[in-house]
């Protein structure tokens, strides 16, 4: 039960309360004081009130839009003595605002001097500038004297002011609002005058209409800055709520000037964004990332800003312009996606629709809330303007009807107001008289009010008397009737046009519909914000890479690059090549790649580490040119150096059943699961442990391979040997310190051996009896007695078909010919295996020549290896359609067809393919492939040996 005693007192009329209890009073005093008559605006005016009292004052002062400009600083004296008690620069601070159309979608003020910038320019002093009405502020405060809204007393007490403005249109959404008040705030966008005109005028005609139907001509906020909205979800959130998040962004563009150099050009920003900082915001990262340390993870997301080279403001007051320069290694839609990330050209507008409702509370509104609040008002002023109009008609009527009575009978009148003591005696002798109502007089009160009840003659009011006694006897002897007929008669057709209006809600809703008309064809212009229908999610930076073909490559000194494929020019046989890179005279190339910009790259290391590059952020350099440190790239730990690169598949799903094949110049190879290195942060992982216990070295990484369960792996040597197993043979290893299995035996005990070139076949079960009836075109002879075993019993497959040779010289050999269905099979497994020379000697060699055996193996010979020939660089699988990359110890990169490639038989020497300069070797062969899929050039490594001879 609450306490209804009264407050305690010490005896002396003074009231003792809890201080706690004044605290809460007082500051809830104070919070509604701020709500209600500083922060918030009225959702009828869309005004606060030191904006609504500016341009009060300006209407009172005469300092209208066809006026000459009056100087700020008196417009803010009147504002201050006689309405807003505050300070002048709160006054000229909101009065600037007003004027400001990079704030306002249509200002209310039009300024003339500095008004300030988007760059965040102060304006100048008001005693510097100018100001008056715009024409679109008329609409704002028309009406106003015709009892369309109710006044209050002044802070003083001795002017009034209006509690709201009887606004034409919802100004509330066409110029938005902010502010901050006690526990609550408002931040309201603008919007398109016409768009919010229509949306009116649906709800006007059909109040059932839904959101959705007012967000087809009404679709979200349209900002004076342009830019654009990305998604409609956060629109419609704040339309359904009044709270929400609307992503936005400037619209850049990429160009290419002289010299190929990119630049890109921001030419809107959004919303209330200010230009000069978010220039200073970029300078700053730019600073940041050229000072940093190679490898801070500190500034690592922001590395992409170093592709910046220079930043140029060339706006002027009519549009922006922002020109980033970039440096030649930069993607431009990834340092764009950068400035959307990290700087405010992609930001969000908080949308808060807290106003003060009709009743004067503080309220959120939804969109629907709004507009139906600001027609209720609007049919409320037109309601209250025509029932003061109606009045005033009336009044007038009233006077001219006496007037026109008086003249029936002027001689009467004025010998009767001569013969009066005084007024009141005129007055009380005039409302005597009995006046005949003439049938022309009867006719223009019935056009008036068509249910008027006549008795035919009348008697006139005090008001009527009145009326005639302030008119002098001179010129009420002058008058005529006919000047006072036309006005009566005008109106009576001013009342019967008001009469509808007030008593017809339809009648009035066609009047707020055609003043809503008249607004749009005055003042409506297009949308200048475009809506985007996607979403504002994070875009990953690879999604915007332009998919291009490129070649890769690293020295062994450890500087790598990326060049345009069509930078290397396609070489006939024999051909000198094109100079693919200037290097030292002790560096040479160890890795060659090609692949696209938005192949994932692994960088394993000397020391067994693993790194994850994106090809995009290598340095793109042209052919001839030597490339940056990798260090740049990605962090190694000192002393090591990079040995080896591999192209990974783009599509990570692709690597869910797939294994990656570790294979070491020692004959060591290692499976692990391919996921286990896709997804690396800059700081990588232990791929392999190559060092043992005792400091010596278990091998160096020649390449790791992606592989299938069903695959075969196909390692070479550089001695010539070959050896082809089945994947599955290994195991999947779980760790990452051991070298493996041993993968192949050497048959050189001197150690002078090594793997140089691994690659992964699709898996074969052929016999050798297939095997050779398939490379013989179907058919080969052999002894009876080699198709049987020790018991006598028929060896041979069931896919070959055994028939006598018929050859009398050798009547123990037979015909053995492969069925047509084997022979396809065969053919739809078989690849042909490209394999090059140190001294440019290549061949093509079908992959059934490679038998599969077990892991372990000292395997078969690839060919004839000699001093002529050169060591075996490069073993791996072409198609005839592809081209070829060679790159040599000298940085000469040749490129030339497989089809010039003739076949061989594996144990051939094959045919010179390269005419290499005198001293030169060839260290790397890749493949471009010339597949019609998405991947127009295969990733592949095929060689990571580089050799200085």
């Amino acid at each position: 039960m609450t306490d209804q005693s009264p407050p305690p007192s010490d005896g002396e009329g003074i009231e003792v309360s809890e201080l706690s209890e004044v605290f809460k009073q007082d500051f809830l005093n104070y919070a509604m004081s701020v709500i209600v008559s500083r922060a918030l605006p009225d959702v009828r005016d869309g005004l606060k009130p030191v904006h609504r009292r500016i341009i009060y004052g300006m209407d009172n002062g005469g300092y209208h839009s066809d006026k000459p400009y009056m100087k700020s600083a008196r417009i803010i004296g009147d504002v201050m003595g006689k309405y807003h008690p505050h300070g002048n620069l709160a006054i000229y601070d909101a009065m600037v605002r007003l004027a400001q159309d990079f704030k306002m979608r249509h200002p209310l003020i039009d300024g003339q001097g500095n008004f300030g910038s988007p760059d965040g320019d102060a304006p100048a002093a008001d005693r510097y500038t100018e100001a008056r009405m715009t024409r679109l502020a008329h609409f704002l405060i028309e009406d106003i004297d015709k009892s369309t809204v109710d006044f209050k007393p002044n802070y003083d007490g001795k002017e009034r002011e209006p509690v709201v403005l009887p606004s034409r249109f919802p100004n509330i959404l066409v110029n938005g609002s902010a502010g901050i008040a006690v526990g609550m705030a408002t931040n309201m966008p603008p919007h398109n005058l016409t768009e919010v005109i229509d949306a009116c005028l649906i709800l006007l005609d059909r109040p059932e209409a839904s959101l959705d139907d007012i967000m087809e001509v009404l679709p979200g906020p349209d900002f004076p800055t342009q830019g654009v909205i990305l998604g409609r979800s956060g629109i419609r959130k704040a339309y359904v709520t009044g709270r929400g998040s609307i992503m936005m962004s400037g619209v850049a563009e990429i160009e290419t000037g002289k010299r190929g150099k990119n630049h890109i050009i921001i030419t809107e920003l959004p919303y209330d964004v200010n230009k000069a900082l978010l220039i200073e915001k970029i300078a700053d990262y730019v600073t940041t990332v050229s000072k940093a340390k190679p490898g801070d993870q500190k500034v690592a997301q922001y590395a992409v800003f170093g592709g910046i080279s220079d930043i140029r403001d060339e706006s002027n007051q009519e549009s922006v312009r922002v020109v980033i320069d970039l440096k030649a290694d930069a993607e431009p839609a990834v340092v764009l996606n950068a400035l959307k990330r990290f700087t405010d050209f992609q930001t969000t507008f908080p949308y808060n629709a807290t106003c003060l409702n009709s009743r004067g509370k503080p309220a959120e509104m939804g969109l629907m809330t709004i507009l139906t609040e600001f027609l209720a008002f609007r049919r409320d002023c037109v309601l209250k303007r025509s029932i003061h109009e109606l009045d005033v008609a009336r009044g007038r009527q009233l006077r001219q009807i006496a007037l026109y009575l008086a003249l029936d009978r002027v001689d009467q009148v004025v010998a009767l107001i001569r013969a009066s003591n005084n007024d009141e005696d005129a007055a009380a002798k005039l409302m005597a008289l009995e006046f005949t109502i003439d049938d022309e007089l009867s006719q223009l009160l019935l056009e008036a009010d068509p249910d008027a009840t006549l008795s035919g003659t009348m008697r006139l009011t005090l008001a009527q008397a009145k009326a005639i006694l302030d008119v002098s006897l001179k010129q009420l002897s002058r008058m005529g009737r006919d000047k006072i007929s036309d006005e009566l008669r005008t109106l009576a057709g001013k009342i019967r046009e008001l009469l509808p209006i007030i008593n017809d809600r339809v009648v009035r809703d066609n009047v707020v519909r055609n003043e809503f008309i008249e607004i749009r064809e005055k003042f409506g212009n297009k949308r200048v914000t475009r809506i985007e229908s996607v979403e504002a999610d994070e875009i990953d930076d690879e999604s915007l890479i332009e998919r291009r073909d490129i070649v890769v490559t690293l020295t062994n000194s450890g500087y790598v690059k990326r060049t345009e494929l069509s930078a290397y020019r396609a070489q006939r046989r024999g051909g000198k090549g094109k100079t693919g890179m200037d290097t030292k005279d002790d560096d040479f190339v160890t890795s060659t790649i090609v692949c696209t910009t938005r192949t994932p790259l692994l960088a394993f290391t000397a020391r067994g580490h693993a790194y994850k590059i994106k090809a995009h952020r290598l340095p793109e350099a042209n052919a001839n040119a030597k490339g940056r440190p990798i260090v740049n790239v990605i962090e190694l730990k000192d002393g090591d150096t990079v040995q080896s690169l591999v192209a990974l598949p783009e599509d990570r799903t692709a690597l869910e059943d797939m294994s990656l094949l570790f294979v070491t110049d020692f004959g060591d190879i290692r499976r692990n699961k391919a996921t286990d290195f896709s997804d690396l942060n800059r700081r990588g992982k232990g791929a392999m442990k190559l060092e043992n216990e005792d400091g010596s070295t278990s091998g160096r990484l020649v390449t790791v391979l992606p592989a299938g369960e069903k695959d075969d792996v196909l390692l070479a040597t550089a001695l010539g040997q070959a050896i082809r197993f089945p994947v599955s043979d290994m195991r999947v290893m779980q760790s990452n310190s051991s070298t493996g299995v041993r993968g192949i035996a050497f048959k050189d005990k001197a150690g002078a051996d090594r793997v140089v070139s691994a690659t992964v076949l699709p898996h074969s079960e052929a016999s050798v009896i297939e095997r050779n009836a398939y490379l013989a075109k179907g058919t080969i002879f052999m002894k009876e007695g080699e198709l049987k075993d020790e018991a006598g019993q028929s060896t041979a497959p069931a896919s070959v078909t055994v028939t006598p040779a018929n050859d009398p010289e050798r009547p123990d050999r037979v015909k053995v010919s492969l069925n047509v269905d084997r022979m396809v099979e065969l053919a739809n497994e078989e690849r042909f295996l490209l394999t090059v020379t140190a001294n440019g000697f290549g061949k093509r060699v079908s992959s059934h020549e490679y038998r599969v055996t077990g892991r372990g193996g000292s395997g078969i010979s690839a060919g004839v290896f000699n001093d002529t020939t050169g060591d075996l660089v490069a073993c791996f699988p072409v198609d005839e359609a592809d081209g070829l990359v060679l790159v040599t110890d000298g940085g000469q990169a040749i490129r030339t067809n497989v089809n010039d490639v003739s076949v061989y038989g594996r144990d051939t020497r094959g045919m010179r393919v390269f005419s290499l300069p005198e001293g030169h070797k060839v260290t790397g062969v890749a493949r471009i492939s010339d597949d019609t899929g998405e991947e127009e050039a295969a990733p592949l490594t095929t060689s990571n040996q580089g050799t200085e001879q």
